[in-house]
């Protein structure tokens, strides 16, 4: 009996086991794993182009951090004393707090490990090596100001990691007592509205300061004559100085023309600005890379992920979404679907705007079909049809916003729940209307032209010309209070020194 019951017991412990061990294998394969995976296949992409060369800039910020910087980065890392590897990448991608971890078990070498994205130090890691990195994080955040751009923070960065712990810890706590209190270094651009502010006061000062030399002089000279003379002043220091006055009169032209002269000459010294931003302007080829390298992909497959951002569709979603494709081209006034998982922003080629970006992707493609923009990072999806008989406005305009934007349980999840509202939206397009005609609503807006967005207007430019009017308006203005309150500085005086100099 006790046998029984103990072989019973032990026989439930087993099965017990057995569930619980199985329910934890389900949870693994599920969520952790499943993440793992994601952060494996973007450090090991990250690797092995850190293992070609230290320096891995991305191809998606061609408007901020454009290719051709990857030589500087290189130049300032040599300085840490100790190997370093920079990875470039977009804030989104470079979110996860494990990455660096990841890049350094995938690539295998020690040294400093440096995550940079369109503006800041992301993020930094020694490994099998001394470098103070939160000190020097500290610094280059606080020190540096916030328009400098990602280079010059990077330059700060390894300036305090050379120095040393000891000094690093002390700079940061300086850097923190002076800027905890939210004073901020000094910006070091200046944008348009700054420019045009630039402009308006040049060419107020143009007009305006020789107008009032020769509007004012003459007159404070014909006040300051009429005013009532002390006792003991002779008629011989009036004639002087009406003598002198006169002389002046014919001086004023030649005086006025020259402070204009001055004014447009020393402007441009004064407002020197060019830019509004240090980022280099971007070439054509680095502008048309992440073009180049999707349209490749896709021109292989028609689902493409970028590697450089983690993945948000697993294995299952992966080979469902290409069996919907596959069918969806077959069936009845069908095509091709190109997914593009890969983020959208205002750095990149195309401004963040996802149909220039479909629109592109199609040009280098060459191909019609339904081009599907799904963003890794803010979990969006859009549609846009090249060349097919569907009702492209309908695609365009009537996805429901589930499919389009998520819902709350999809914003909460790290991956958008992105395949299965991809498997959703290959379903509204297998009940999409077929139409005798491809429809599509145009082109799309243009976009800012990536090579010039960031040169200033100049300054001689559009704010300017007004501006000189205003400078008239301004010395007549400045004139009339100047008389208002000379007139009634002589009122005062006469009443208490009626005599005057005879004329």
């Amino acid at each position: 009996m006790r046998t029984g019951r103990a072989h019973g017991i032990r026989g439930t412990r087993r099965i017990l086991l057995l569930f619980c061990a199985l329910a934890a294998l389900f949870a693994t394969a599920t969520t952790p794993a499943r993440a793992a995976t994601d952060s494996a296949a973007q450090a090991a992409y990250l690797a092995d182009r850190l293992r070609a060369h230290p320096v891995h800039v991305t191809d998606q910020l061609p408007r901020e951090v454009p290719q051709s910087t990857a030589p500087a980065f290189a130049e300032v890392a040599e300085r840490t004393g100790v190997p370093t590897y920079v990875i470039v990448l977009p804030s989104p991608s470079a979110a996860d707090p494990g990455l660096l971890d990841a890049v350094h078990k995938r690539l295998g070498r020690d040294g400093l490990y440096v995550l940079i994205d369109e503006s800041n130090v992301a993020d930094a890691a020694a490994y099998g090596v001394d470098a103070p990195t939160d000190d020097a994080w500290t610094v280059a955040l606080y020190e540096v100001p916030y328009d400098a751009g990602p280079l010059h923070r990077f330059e700060r960065f390894v300036e305090v990691v050379a120095q040393g712990d000891e000094k690093a810890a002390a700079r940061a706590e300086a850097a923190r007592a002076k800027y905890d209190d939210g004073e901020e270094p000094a910006a070091m651009y200046i944008g348009p509205s700054d420019r045009s502010d630039q402009s308006s006061l040049t060419g107020v000062l143009l007009t305006g300061v020789p107008l009032l030399i020769l509007l004012l002089v003459p007159y404070v000279r014909r006040w300051w004559h009429r005013l009532p003379r002390a006792a003991g002043t002779t008629a011989a220091a009036w004639r002087k100085e009406v003598k002198a006055s006169r002389a002046l009169r014919w001086s004023l032209p030649v005086l006025a023309l020259a402070c204009a002269v001055a004014i447009a000459v020393t402007a441009p010294l004064v407002f020197d600005e060019t830019r509004s931003s240090w980022s280099p302007r971007p070439r054509a080829i680095e502008l048309n890379a992440r073009l180049d390298r999707v349209a490749e992909g896709l021109a292989q497959d028609p689902v493409y992920a970028d590697p450089e951002s983690p993945r948000v569709l697993d294995s299952a979603q992966s080979a469902r979404l290409h069996d919907r494709i596959r069918a969806f081209e077959r069936s009845r006034d069908g095509g091709p679907v190109f997914v593009s998982l890969v983020p959208q922003l205002t750095e990149d080629e195309s401004g963040g705007d996802e149909e220039a970006f479909a629109a592109a992707v199609h040009d280098k493609l060459g191909e019609d079909g339904v081009y599907v923009v799904a963003d890794p990072a803010s979990g969006y999806i859009n549609v846009f049809n090249h060349g097919l008989r569907l009702d492209g406005y309908s695609l365009l305009f009537d996805l429901p916003e589930s499919v389009t934007y998520g819902d709350d349980e999809a914003d909460e999840a790290e991956d958008h729940s992105l395949g299965e509202r991809l498997d959703a939206l290959m379903t509204i397009l297998d009940k999409t209307p077929r139409a005798d005609e491809a429809t599509y609503p145009g082109d799309p807006y243009p976009l800012t032209d990536p090579v010039t967005e960031d040169e200033l207007p100049p300054l001689f430019g559009a704010d300017f010309w007004p501006a000189l009017f205003i400078g008239v308006l301004a010395a007549g203005l400045v004139f009339g209070l100047v008389a208002g309150l000379l007139g009634i500085v002589r009122r005062v005086l006469r009443r208490r020194n009626p005599e005057s100099l005879p004329t």
